[in-house]
């Protein structure tokens, strides 16, 4: 439902983002004529716009006083022919549409591409939901668990007490994750120093053994590694080909891959492979949750 109501929320945003210069444009070429005797212009920050006031008298003899727009400092105490709108009295001209215009053209370009990458990222998981397999190797993924396409809950993630920090600087969060009867699957320790990525520590569900999941960086952006907790690599987690964030393949440490990845915000779709083990299945779950869950 969440996936349904974030994709109808892109183009009523859309839609909100141009009602400024719609409504501006209507009264450029409709508002009713008047004439403005400017009081003042003054900014009240350095950065902030010059902010006009002062009275007004419309063609058909209504009145008004207070903000008038699309003026310059020059104008205070002087009179002006304005159109009055919706929104109130303008000066047509150019510096009346500036801000509007620039501020409706980050609007769309901002959406745009975000309706772009919704776009490819619906491509993306339909096929993943698509391809043949058993019904327990493809489950919907958020930061509060996992569940199979027809509802069934699989994982369930649990917020743990927040651990000592592993470092001076270290923020941590711990979370475990469980099974639908309650049962712990695995646990999570999810460290991140400053502004570098998280790297997660995912433990089985003794507390004795483990792997790391920590990111490659510059050597492969958007990658990351699995390691043991000794070091020793497992696999990796790679980005498809020509993306940098919200679709991963699931590599062994041959390369084979054994899982695959993909977002339609704010679900991912996460599809293993039928001879995935237990240890790949935690990481690869462990992973899709970790990018749902922020620090706090």
């Amino acid at each position: 439902m969440r996936f349904w109501l974030l994709r109808a929320a892109i183009p009523l945003a859309m839609i909100g983002g141009l009602f400024w210069p719609t409504v501006l444009t209507c009264t450029f070429l409709a508002g009713e004529r008047a004439t403005a005797q400017v009081a003042e212009c003054h900014r009240g920050a350095s950065r902030s716009p010059l902010r006009c006031t002062g009275t007004w008298r419309t063609t058909s003899g209504d009145t008004g006083s207070g903000g008038i727009y699309g003026l310059s400092r020059s104008d205070a105490g002087h009179t002006v022919e304005v159109r009055v709108g919706p929104l109130g009295p303008y000066r047509p001209g150019p510096r009346a549409a500036a801000l509007p215009v620039f501020l409706s053209l980050f609007w769309l370009v901002s959406f745009g591409a975000l309706t772009v990458q919704q776009v490819r990222a619906g491509k993306r998981t339909r096929r993943l939901l698509a391809e043949p397999g058993a019904p327990g190797d493809l489950l919907i993924v958020t930061g509060k668990g996992a569940h199979t396409p027809d509802g069934r809950r699989s994982a369930l993630v649990v917020t743990l007490p927040r651990p000592v920090p592993a470092a001076p600087g270290v923020k941590t969060t711990y979370w475990e994750v469980r099974d639908p009867a309650g049962q712990p699957m695995f646990r999570v320790e999810k460290r991140r120093a400053g502004k570098s990525v998280p790297e997660l520590v995912v433990w089985d569900p003794s507390g004795v053994s483990g792997h790391i999941i920590r990111s490659t960086g510059k050597d492969s952006p958007g990658g990351y590694a699995l390691l043991a907790l000794d070091g020793t690599p497992v696999g990796s987690v790679e980005p498809f080909a020509g993306t940098k964030w919200g679709a991963y393949e699931f590599r062994d440490d041959r390369g084979v891959i054994w899982a695959r990845s993909a977002c339609r915000m704010p679900e991912w779709v996460l599809r293993l492979g039928p001879a995935t083990s237990p240890p790949l299945s935690r990481l690869a779950l462990a992973f899709i949750i970790g990018q749902r869950r922020r620090h706090r």
